[in-house]
């Protein structure tokens, strides 16, 4: 039996309280967020939660790899645990929208450092966090085509569809996806996960002291010839080909915020503003491709029809723009490579 295989059988819930205390009621803590309030509680005990964004992850060219992992691996936690009770208590879609956010940062961040992972680790943890990500994801969906894409549908026909029912369908969706969302996150099950999980991150094996400024940008090129591939047919493809690159940019865009302080500041921003600009544009592509799914789950029909031709004619007249954004994207400056000289 391996050395890392045994390490991971090691860590089972028998061993996990003589590592991170014993359990406690409420909504469990992670190391980094236990002994103080979660951020975006307010001031008073009772204040309404507040939606909180990711914080910047300290990181610097002299850290070992895995310990840049067990950093921002511990960060994504704080993130997403900071959300919790506001999804639990609140049908604001922007707490939907953080926790997602921090369970995609935190994927993405097991995808960079896969191969300095344990095997067992990425097996074991990835697909909990991929089933959860699902559960949001159905929930956001729902969210951004009731707040975003059904009034642009209701403005754009005042008579002949039935906007009323295609609303009240959507909301009850939604509303369904929720309330499986706040399950999971209430469950046992997923209490246990995070014990293993934040278990596991802390005594992951670091034996190899690769720096991290050796491994950041090996790889940032990964993920920008992925993005290259990607963007060549991005607009003469399809909605599928479009989310694949959007996947790809998010990835990238990720990996340059977990490595931000590595590289200088003024190119940094120019590459990260380009990228940025384009993933909003993917996004915005994506919501309209979903869109038509939800649509025609929603309204079937000839009024659902039209509903899905004017969609796809959204999506025609963001083409264009989306090729300038690329173009703009390929000038910029690799912010990871010295220029030479």
């Amino acid at each position: 039996m391996g050395a890392e295989t045994e390490w991971l059988r090691s860590v089972g819930t028998d061993d996990l309280f003589s590592v991170i205390g014993e359990p406690q009621t409420g909504p469990f803590l992670s190391p980094e967020a236990a002994g103080r309030p979660p951020r975006g509680d307010g001031v008073l005990a009772d204040a309404a939660p507040q939606a909180v964004k990711a914080a910047p992850v300290e990181t610097h060219a002299g850290m070992t790899v895995i310990a840049a992992f067990r950093g921002i691996a511990l960060a994504c936690l704080d993130h997403l645990q900071s959300n919790e009770q506001g999804l639990q208590q609140s049908d604001h879609p922007e707490f939907v929208h953080q926790a997602r956010v921090a369970i995609r940062r935190l994927r993405s961040a097991i995808r960079v450092w896969r191969a300095r992972l344990p095997p067992e680790f990425v097996a074991r943890f990835d697909p909990v966090w991929q089933a959860l990500a699902r559960h949001l994801g159905e929930t956001r969906n729902w969210d951004v085509f009731v707040a975003e894409t059904l009034p642009a549908i209701a403005a754009a026909f005042s008579e002949g569809v039935e906007i009323a029912c295609l609303a009240d369908y959507a909301r009850r969706r939604g509303a369904i996806h929720r309330q499986a969302a706040r399950s999971a996150l209430h469950s046992d099950a997923y209490s246990r996960m995070l014990l293993e999980f934040t278990a596991a991150v802390l005594v992951l094996p670091d034996r190899a002291a690769c720096p991290l400024d050796v491994f950041a940008p090996r790889c940032l090129d990964k993920r920008a010839r992925q993005v290259s591939e990607l963007a060549a047919q991005a607009v003469d493809s399809d909605a599928a080909a479009r989310h694949r690159l959007r996947v790809a940019y998010k990835r990238l865009r990720y990996a340059l915020e977990f490595f931000a302080p590595l590289f200088p500041s003024e190119r940094l921003r120019h590459y990260h503003l380009a990228a940025s600009r384009l993933q909003e544009m993917l996004g915005q592509l994506n919501d309209l491709a979903v869109a038509v799914e939800l649509s025609s789950e929603a309204l079937s029909g000839e009024q659902g029809e039209v509903v899905r031709c004017w969609l796809a004619g959204q999506t025609e007249r963001l083409l264009p723009e989306l090729g300038e954004l690329l173009s703009d994207f390929r000038e910029q400056a690799v912010p990871w490579r010295l220029p030479a000289g």
